[in-house]
């Protein structure tokens, strides 16, 4: 990690107080007493006043530290963790260490207000007025898939006189972003906006199979915006977007199965090597024969095109009463076609067991194996929230419906190349010869199970549809005292039709399935302005994530759905403002405690073909005790120094994993021989018992996370130029692949620095991105091995090394 000369460049950087507590840094030409107004609460208020942790970026944020992502953006925010090292495609937001593996994140995106479905790593950020980072159990207002956090994208409005913006971004490995957008009035009360990004990204790591970069990015994207205000009770906003997205081959590599270093095993499979990797998982080359696993002339990696829009109706109907109406809509096709083994010999030969078949020989029993994944998946949903807002002078109420419905369909569509027989039979000649090798007294080998490949035509259909009833009810006990209640009812339905079959095969029945999920959600809020700068508040909040069915080959492994996940949360804090607001100071304690946490599970499938599959399933119970630190302090109009620091302890407190029941086997006698017990001892066969989580931390979740930064500038000469310089640091500890605590990331400390120069229309600004080319993964999935007969291994995706880039950007 190059530890010397980073953890110098903390140190420095961390001797000045850094950060924004949820509170951006006012830009040179505000006001010192600037503050930020949110909308964390489904109703506008100051920051400082919100009995909630809430952390913003704002536009003037973005454009300072060039943030270009979502992920960018995470790396602010105290708690917070998005990763898109997989793949855009494949991120999932951690809040407070709820993190999974599988299956949708515990956090839900909104934009102004409305549910977004689908990828947000290629979203113009551009686009983005500020981002409310709202903690904590959200179901009781923001419903679905927010138990443990909401973000909320809120975009820049239409102007009232002419505005427009130009900027393009340039960097090293070939990477370019340039946007564009202009916005003003139409008549008197209608005004419009108008913005698109491009980007292309042409990778960093070579691929050695083929000598060519991976990890290609290109996306571009459209969006407007209408706003109608004439001053009456009534007032509108029309927005839309578009994306398309067309990402190669990630920069994911594979770990050697014959590389795990603990728990071995002598059985017939592992032969005396290790079932599992202890320690920190370091980057590896790249070596994928992704050209060659697919038909020539095929799209490698990620298609998709995403479109979303939403109207906002307010009516006034009294200067206390308010009825809104938020109308969303969203469509996602995509079409992801990715080598799946990470490795050069696409269309292994799983050899599952093997006998003799006359003297000097052995028979083969294997399974062909197509370690490709090639789908197309369409997301849609409408969604539609009504509700009435009264607000006096002490007390606040919000009566709210909301409906959502969705439907999301995947398809298989795998079309091998013409060669994939001729590459199988040539892999299992190999593998056999290996497995030959290996054996006392084979002299040769017979395949007894001939290769052949089949083109999965599975499919898996889901209808989701949410009906919600909610409100809130806030009061002023006294002029400092405040108590607000809000709840959710709502009733979640699934509904899921599978269909599994290869190319060719008669369409099976589909398998049906439904279940619904209902609950009441709760939070109740305590909050005492001690003065006028310093608030004191408690919460006491539910949540819940609803559960869900598996995909086809799941179902085959036997694990067809999962049950939902709740969670009970208490919060404590301090927002406080000191010396005329150049100082804010924040803090905030919290214990989460989840029941029926949903995790992902390896499965075997028995076949045909013998794989294994991912699952998602209740593992067990957990609670997550953490708090976080926010400071932000302007010693001087020039200078801008903030910083955060969180702390999430996230681990299991009871639960049971089959996987770790198979490694507390193994322990004792280097077998796979139920001498630790047996799990099913009513049924033939030996399933080793499952092992014991308790104790152990939630995977993915880092427990420390500090980012800390310091701007600095100053007008040149007498002229309307300024100067600013900048630098800030990241670091987030380790964290783990799996419940069994043993592969792990390592921790990271990347530091970026920024020069430029401004005045009011003109802006330069020159920057380096990860200054001292950290390069630990971010990101660790256990897998299985194809070129190992699917025995465990580990991916990963490789992190952006050192990049020095220049921005140009022209405003009016």
């Amino acid at each position: 990690m190059k530890s010397i000369v980073k953890l110098t460049a903390l140190a420095l950087t961390a001797l000045s107080p850094i950060s924004v507590y949820a509170q951006e840094a006012p830009a040179a030409e505000a006001s010192d007493d600037a503050e930020i107004i949110v909308t964390a609460r489904k109703f506008e208020e100051p920051l400082q006043q919100a009995p909630t942790t809430v952390s913003v970026v704002t536009a003037a944020s973005i454009e300072r530290l060039n943030l270009s992502s979502v992920a960018d953006l995470s790396k602010t925010t105290a708690g917070l963790t998005f990763d898109d090292s997989f793949g855009r495609d494949s991120n999932r937001p951690v809040i407070r260490g709820q993190a999974n593996i599988l299956g949708q994140s515990g956090v839900a995106f909104f934009i102004d207000g409305i549910y977004f479905s689908g990828s947000i790593a290629d979203y113009d950020v551009d686009g983005i007025e500020r981002i409310e980072v709202v903690k904590g159990p959200q179901s009781a207002l923001y419903g679905r898939n927010t138990y443990s956090g909401a973000i909320n994208i809120i975009s820049k409005s239409a102007t009232d006189r002419l505005r427009a913006r130009v900027s393009a971004d340039i960097s090293e490995h070939n990477r370019y972003v340039l946007t564009a957008n202009l916005s003003g009035p139409i008549t008197d009360s209608l005004s419009a906006t108008v913005g698109g990004r491009y980007y292309d990204y042409g990778g960093e790591y070579t691929n050695a199979f083929d000598g060519k970069k991976v990890g290609k990015e290109q996306s571009y994207s459209f969006s407007g915006a209408f706003k109608f205000d004439n001053g009456g009770m009534f007032k509108a906003a029309l927005r839309t977007y578009y994306n398309k997205t067309e990402d190669g081959q990630p920069a994911i590599f594979a770990t050697d199965a014959n590389a795990n270093n603990c728990y071995f095993d002598n059985g017939a499979l592992y032969r005396g090597n290790g079932r599992y990797f202890c320690g920190t998982i370091r980057p590896q080359g790249i070596n994928t024969d992704y050209t060659r696993a697919f038909p020539a002339g095929t799209k490698v990696g990620l298609e998709s095109e995403t479109f979303n829009g939403s109207l906002r109706m307010d009516f006034e109907l009294s200067d206390k009463v308010t009825f809104t109406s938020l109308t969303g809509y969203n469509r996602r096709d995509s079409t992801t076609r990715t080598d799946g083994d990470y490795g050069p010999n696409s269309f292994q030969s799983v050899i599952f067991a093997n006998f003799p078949a006359g003297p000097g020989t052995r028979a083969l029993l294997n399974s062909p194996t197509d370690f490709t994944f090639e789908n197309a998946n369409i997301t849609e949903d409408w969604s539609q929230e009504m509700r009435l807002t009264y607000d006096s002078d002490r007390t606040h109420v919000i009566l709210g419906a909301y409906y959502f419905d969705q439907t999301d369909k995947s398809r298989d569509i795998r079309v091998l190349p013409s060669n994939a027989l001729a590459l199988g039979t040539a892999n299992g000649l190999l593998a056999g010869a290996a497995v030959c090798a290996r054996t006392p007294g084979c002299v040769r080998t017979v395949n007894s199970n001939p290769i052949a490949f089949a083109q999965s035509r599975n499919t898996n259909d889901l209808d989701i549809r949410n009906v919600a009833l909610f409100g809130s009810f806030g009061f002023d006990l006294t002029d400092t005292f405040s108590i607000s209640a809000e709840g959710r009812y709502s009733k979640e339905t699934i509904e899921q039709s599978v269909v599994t079959r290869n190319s060719g095969a008669a369409l099976p029945s589909p398998l049906l399935a439904s279940r619904s999920f209902s609950k009441f959600t709760p939070r109740v809020t305590l909050d005492w302005q001690v003065a006028p700068n310093h608030l004191v508040y408690a919460n006491y909040a539910e949540g819940q994530k609803p559960g869900g069915f598996n995909g086809a080959n799941a179902i085959r492994g036997g694990v067809p759905a999962y049950d939902q996940e709740n969670v009970k949360g208490f919060e404590y804090g301090l927002k406080n403002t000191f010396l005329n607001n150049r100082l804010t100071a924040n803090f905030a304690a919290f214990r989460n405690k989840i029941t029926g946490y949903q995790l992902t599970q390896n499965v075997f499938v028995a076949g045909p073909p013998i794989s294994q599959t991912s699952a998602v399933v209740n593992a067990g119970n957990a609670t997550v005790k953490g708090f976080e630190i926010e400071l932000q302090a302007r010693p001087s109009r020039n200078l801008t120094v903030t910083a955060n620091y969180a702390l999430a302890n996230s681990r299991f407190t009871k639960g049971f994993d089959e996987n770790q029941g198979v490694l507390n086997d193994v322990l004792d006698d280097r077998l796979n021989n139920c001498s630790t017990g047996d799990q099913f001892p009513l049924l033939a066969g030996c399933q080793a018992k499952f092992g014991s989580i308790a104790g152990k931390r939630i995977p993915r979740a880092p427990v420390h996370q500090i980012f800390a930064d310091i701007d600095y500038s100053r007008a040149i000469g007498s002229g309307d130029w300024r100067v600013s310089t900048g630098a800030n640091v990241t670091m987030i500890s380790t964290s783990y692949a799996q419940v069994h605590n043993l592969a792990e990331t390592g921790g990271s400390v990347v530091v970026d620095a920024r020069l430029g120069f401004e005045n009011e229309m003109f802006k330069i600004q020159g920057y380096v991105k990860n200054l001292f080319d950290e390069d630990s993964v971010a990101q660790i999935i256990r897998y299985a091995s194809a070129d190992a007969d699917l025995r465990r291994n580990f991916i990963a995706g490789l992190r952006p090394g050192r990049r020095f880039g220049v921005v140009f950007s022209v405003k009016y």
